[in-house]
């Protein structure tokens, strides 16, 4: 409104204020630091697992002050069917730190899962980690940059741990990892809105022991040879993880109508020219003057319906990145610059034009809009 003022109390041509509406609308500095009114949003990937330890999800919950026994991150691993939980202390972040933990706690107590996810974090796409998956026969998977969205299951998980930590560490917060693993107990014993069950049922068969128990007790359970009890765990495991799986479905069907409602209908196919939304600040730049839009990028191939592969320059390294993560870009002022230069034999760059007005003017004058 304040450009079109400016330009009318200066010059005048014919649908003047649509040339500069369409001139700003495609000012690439502005797109990069305004981003579009409405974000892309692709619909809502399902991914149903059927049966306990067949997808993993791990991930990196830090930094936290040092504890007395030198830790400072959780490597928290959780098992998409029971939603069985684990949580361990670890002092530092490195790949070799956390593929330690992963099998000499997880992998020898629980067996090598089907699939293990993660972020994109260094420690989980090192050469230490692929070797070890590679070894094991585990298919590796990962999200994909700044999306943590795809891995919505642990993400929330972290919340509820530092939730309940906040509650009951001591006023310096340096013994957070004393009180974790009673934690652990509570969540693995809580029914799960999900399945309809508490981890431990969908894993063990049965409820957790808790200290209440031994304060007021409870029915002792019937006694019964070996034989008969895993007939019996056998049974309640059918009912229990078919019933686990009904819920599931019903809910991931729930929440992808629910999410699906605000997906955007635009596609982006192979050779659109993107923005990428990429909020990573640089070092020794101020974050308050930085432009959260990077571009244009160039659509190589889409891997799946909200996976896409793009390059920003014929030089540079493919990215795969999400779908939410894009916005279309408008190359109206680009081409219109280049057809003006080729067709004058100009020289000129953008950083010595003027004013947005004298640049649509010598555009009205030279190229037909």
């Amino acid at each position: 409104m304040k450009t079109s003022q400016r330009v009318r109390e200066r010059f005048y041509w014919n649908n003047a204020k649509d040339d500069v509406q369409k001139w700003c609308r495609t000012c690439d500095a502005c797109a990069s630091r305004k981003g579009p009114k409405k974000r892309s949003r692709g619909k809502l990937q399902r991914y149903n697992v059927g049966a306990p330890f067949e997808r993993i999800a791990f991930d990196i919950l830090g930094p936290l002050p040092r504890t007395a026994d030198g830790n400072k991150y959780i490597l928290v691993a959780i098992d998409y069917f029971t939603k069985w939980p684990e949580a361990y202390p670890i002092p530092d972040q490195e790949a070799v730190t956390v593929a330690e933990m992963m099998i000499q706690h997880w992998i020898s107590r629980f067996g090598v899962p089907l699939q293990l996810h993660s972020d994109q974090g260094r420690n989980f796409t090192s050469a230490v980690v692929k070797e070890l998956c590679k070894l094991l026969g585990i298919d590796k998977t990962q999200t994909t940059p700044l999306h943590p969205q795809s891995d919505g299951m642990v993400e929330r998980f972290n919340r509820t741990i530092l939730n309940n930590l906040s509650l009951v560490v001591s006023r310096n917060q340096q013994d957070w990892d004393k009180k974790l693993p009673l934690f652990l107990l509570a969540y693995r014993s809580a029914v799960h809105e999900t399945t309809g069950y508490s981890p431990s049922q969908m894993l063990f068969g049965r409820d957790l022991r808790l200290p209440c128990d031994l304060l007021f007790g409870r029915p002792p359970d019937a006694p019964s040879s070996p034989e008969e009890y895993i007939q019996d765990l056998q049974a309640r495991f059918e009912v229990m993880h078919n019933f686990a799986r009904e819920r599931v479905n019903l809910a991931t069907e729930k929440m992808k109508t629910r999410y699906d409602t605000r997906a955007t209908g635009h596609r982006f196919n192979e050779g659109d020219k993107v923005w990428l939304w990429n909020p990573t600040r640089r070092k020794g730049l101020s974050p308050k003057l930085q432009s959260p839009w990077d571009g244009p990028y160039t659509v190589l191939n889409r891997l799946n319906d909200v996976v896409v592969r793009i390059r920003k320059s014929s030089n540079s390294k493919p990215k795969v990145v999400h779908y939410d993560s894009l916005d279309k870009f408008n190359e109206f002022l680009s081409k219109k610059l280049n057809d003006l230069k080729e067709r004058n034999g100009s020289t000129v760059r953008n950083k010595t034009f003027l004013s947005p007005a004298r640049q649509t003017v010598a555009i009205r004058r030279n190229v037909s809009l």
